[in-house]
Formats: C-alpha cells, structure tokens, sequence
C-alpha cells in the first residue's frame, strides 16, 4: 500500500514564518539550483562563530526528506548542514535517498567523523559523488582554531583531510571564515593543503556574518576578500582565469544577477575559488542559493532564512546566543 504524502503544516507555526521572510516558494516550484538543508542541530562543537548555536531542535526526519525529493519539480544541487549533519544517524541514507532521486549532494562538516577513516570508507561504499566540504577555519594552525572554533582541533582536521583523500573521495572543498587580523594567513595554508591532497578541487573563503554566535569584529567586504586573496594567491601565468560568478561587476545580466554576495573562479586547472561576502542584506535577493524550511514543504532565500532564523533562535534562547567577548576562551 502506498504510503499517504505528507500534509504540509502551516508556515506561520514555523520559525521562518513567524518572521515573515518576504520571498517563500513552494517545494514544487523550486527555482534554486542549490539547497540548504540542516539535517541536524546538534553538533559536538562549540564555536565562537556559530550562526546557529541551539541544539535542543529535533532531527530531520528521512521520510519528510524523500517526500521533498519527490516533490521538486527539477534536479537541485543539495549542500546538507546543521550542526553537524554528520551526526545524524542516517546521513548515508539521505546521501543516497537524494541520488536515487537524480539530485547531487554536497555537505559542510567540522571533520569529526570524518577523523574516522570507517566512516569515510563506509561515505565511500554508497558510491554517491559528493562534494565533501570540510571546514578549515584554522588551516594547520590551532591558535587560529582556538579563536574561532574554540578549541585545538588541528590534527583531527587534517585526518579528516587525509581519510577523505586516501579513500578515494574525488571531490573534496575546504573553506575557511576569514576574521580580520586574526587568520589571513590561512588562504595561502589552503592553497598549500591543496598542493599536497590531489582531490581537493574546491576552496572557499568567506567573511563572518554578524548573527548568532560573534565576535565584534568587522566583516572583509567581498571586495575587501578578493584583493586579500589576489595579494596571498599568484595567478597561474599559464592558465587564464575562468570567472563563473562577478560578484564585483554590477553591469545588468551578470552571472550574479546583482546580488553581489559570492565570487567563483577557476584558479588553474585543479582549483576553483569562491568568495562569499556571508549574510549582507543583498544577498537576500540571491538567486543560487535557498534553504529548506524545516517541517514545511517551502523554501525561502538561503541568506534570509540564515539571518532571520538566527534572530529567532537569539530571541527564543538568548543564553545560547550571548556574543562571546574577545579573550573569553
């Protein structure tokens, strides 16, 4: 007997809703290439950059997971998220329920499980071709990981790097958080881990947002992120670079479309580059990018959900959202 569809809940119990995001699409007329989607908000960090810091929210269930694949009207690039959706217990099976249903999947992790080479062997063994992004906010360098993800978390990082290339997964991002004067350094430490692992082919640098968990320091501006990175990254003299995304050119029907929030470029003929000014008000507007309103079948701009989300949680749970002060940790 076939199993009956789920009912949609209303959107202003969500929330989302409650916040009233101005732009809200229905699941089955989806115009996002890419989706956002925390599978959970637990995580067993603590970082002092956390945009979504309370962990008490329930799973994602798997079976509301594949009523969302079935509804989509196209094939969606999936980016899984949380907390650290590692942890939920089937996190292979939403890899694999998304691509029986023709979608591709990427998901952002701290790297702790990964640390587990049975885990990437058994990630592996689904013989889905996921983009595996693992955050670097600190590179190899735990003072950096102490300020930002507070705690030194150096060498797991760098096994989770290590397991995710010697078992054979093929494409692999590592992204930092650039806070200014604290870890600049680290855009030429990425380029070098990405010299010495041959399946890293993604890197990414973005500001802070000012949500959530932060520290008063001011964001890079997205201009500000690309002569930072042109001033630590040579060009290839032999490779002319392949701009994807302008962010920086705002002359009408640019590949950005306007919203000026990211900057994608393919470095030379392993690396590509993406720069994202994280949660300025522009960026609501962006047309890539939208997020999976959780229990409903309705999805909302990413960097809106992001910014009003965090508010919420600000509001609903202040002693989870308190900004930490420089030095506290």
């Amino acid at each position: 007997m076939e199993k009956a569809a789920h009912k949609a809940p209303e959107l202003k119990e969500y929330p989302s809703g409650k916040l009233g995001s101005k732009i809200v699409h229905s699941v089955d007329r989806n115009p996002f290439p890419l989706l956002y989607v925390d599978l959970t908000h637990r995580c067993n960090y603590n970082c002092n950059y956390c945009y979504n810091p309370v962990r008490s929210l329930p799973d994602m269930s798997l079976d509301y997971f594949k009523e969302v694949c079935r509804r989509l009207p196209g094939r969606v690039a999936f980016r899984f998220m949380g907390g650290e959706p590692t942890l939920h217990p089937q996190f292979l099976e939403f890899i694999t329920t998304a691509s029986e249903h023709n979608h591709m999947v990427s998901f952002v992790s701290n790297g702790t499980m990964l640390a587990d080479s049975s885990f990437v062997r058994a990630l592996k063994s689904t013989a889905v071709p996921v983009i595996a992004t693992l955050s670097m906010n600190g590179g190899t360098n735990n003072e950096w990981y102490r300020y930002i993800d507070n705690d030194d978390v150096a060498e797991e990082k760098l096994a989770a790097l290590k397991n995710l290339n010697d078992e054979g997964i093929g494409r692999i991002a590592i992204t930092a958080i650039i806070v200014r004067d604290v870890n600049e350094e680290v855009v030429e430490e990425l380029m070098a881990l990405a010299g010495r692992y041959k399946n890293v082919r993604y890197i990414h640098y973005r500001s802070i947002g000012k949500v959530g968990r932060f520290i008063d320091s001011e964001p890079y501006t997205l201009q500000e992120l690309k002569l930072l990175v042109d001033s630590k990254i040579p060009h290839d003299e032999n490779y002319k670079r392949k701009v994807k995304f302008d962010g920086l050119d705002a002359t009408p029907g640019n590949r950005c479309f306007g919203c000026m929030g990211c900057y994608e470029y393919r470095h030379d003929h392993k690396i590509e580059i993406c720069l994202i000014d994280f949660a300025k008000p522009d960026t609501f507007s962006c047309w890539k990018r939208g997020k999976l309103i959780e229990g409903t079948f309705q999805i909302e701009t990413f960097f809106e959900n992001m910014v009003r989300f965090s508010s919420y949680l600000g509001t609903e749970y202040p002693e989870h959202n308190l900004a930490l002060e420089t030095g506290s940790f």
